[in-house]
């Protein structure tokens, strides 16, 4: 069983750095953050903060030794080799009924103690408490140099740690869900239920936010305004892909109409560099979503 120092000791030999230097870096990590703010889908603005390079390579390092150790449910669909909205979506083709709901400040939700608790039940037979702590110290930020410490949305560590402390509730809720013949599926704070039959959703917004209430920890809030139900006779979107009516997923007609508009500002000249590197990117994620949709712009703005 390792000792914090010993995970200082591995670490400081790794990094071919001076063992004082490192527990430097270690003791102010939760403040070597750099905060920046990214537009919100809805609208607003969305806090980020990014941990400085020093902390994100220690970061790096402690998440490779933990993934064999932390459990990830096959319901949380992001931030894992393969992953995809796109495949999150395919989850739910099938069905005619959907229910979307989120959490409120998912990251920061998720304090450095909820860490230590997960940490102590999945990995307490390789680590201390000592370790454990210093763990969960160095994989949280402190917002303007105040605590409780927690994730962030942009730290490398942050994805694992959020799918793994997620583990029971995605756990509980994807066994209630199956009981019921219901498809469900956690895209960090997005979630998803679906089914083929009307009504059998009405009671899940009441089972979730018991459910998350009952957790020993996170302690997490549902954003209410945010929960949608839906149905294949109107308009079904997850995480920003459409479920079609025949069972396929697209990018919207929104979208292609906006894609379709640059791609012709294009072939005018009338697109910057930056512009047609940003179309480019928008085309090869199309095409992921709906194969077939570049020969397709192609073809519609010859004809």
């Amino acid at each position: 069983m390792l000792c914090a120092n010993d995970l200082l000791l591995k670490m400081s030999s790794d990094f071919g750095m001076l063992a004082g230097h490192l527990q430097s870096i270690v003791r102010t990590a939760p403040i070597r953050y750099k905060v920046f703010y990214i537009p919100k889908r809805t609208g607003g603005l969305r806090e980020v903060a990014q941990p400085a390079r020093e902390v994100k390579a220690i970061q790096r390092w402690l998440i490779k030794r933990l993934k064999p150790l932390l459990p990830l449910h096959d319901a949380a669909t992001a931030y894992r080799s393969g992953a995809s909205i796109k495949k999150n979506a395919q989850r739910h083709v099938e069905s005619d009924y959907l229910l979307k709901m989120d959490f409120r400040n998912f990251f920061p939700s998720i304090l450095m103690t909820d860490i230590v608790r997960h940490l102590e039940i999945h990995c307490g037979q390789q680590y201390d408490p000592s370790a454990i702590k210093l763990i969960a110290y160095v994989c949280t930020w402190a917002p303007k140099r105040q605590g409780p410490l927690r994730l962030c949305i942009g730290a490398p560590s942050s994805p694992l740690l959020s799918n793994s402390v997620m583990f029971d509730f995605d756990k509980q809720l994807s066994s209630a869900a199956a009981s019921d013949s219901v498809t469900y599926t956690r895209y960090a704070d997005d979630l998803a239920l679906s089914s083929r039959t009307s009504g059998t959703l009405n009671n899940y917004p009441g089972l979730v936010a018991k459910l998350a209430g009952s957790l020993n920890y996170p302690q997490l809030e549902l954003n209410e305004r945010k929960t949608v139900f839906a149905s294949r006779a109107g308009r079904r979107v997850i995480t920003g892909v459409t479920l079609t009516a025949d069972r396929q997923t697209s990018i919207g007609r929104k979208r292609k109409r906006e894609i379709r508009a640059m791609y012709h500002r294009m072939i005018l000249g009338k697109l910057s560099p930056d512009e047609q590197r940003e179309l480019a990117g928008l085309i090869a994620f199309a095409d992921d979503i709906e194969p077939g949709f570049s020969a397709w712009l192609s073809k519609s703005i010859d004809t």
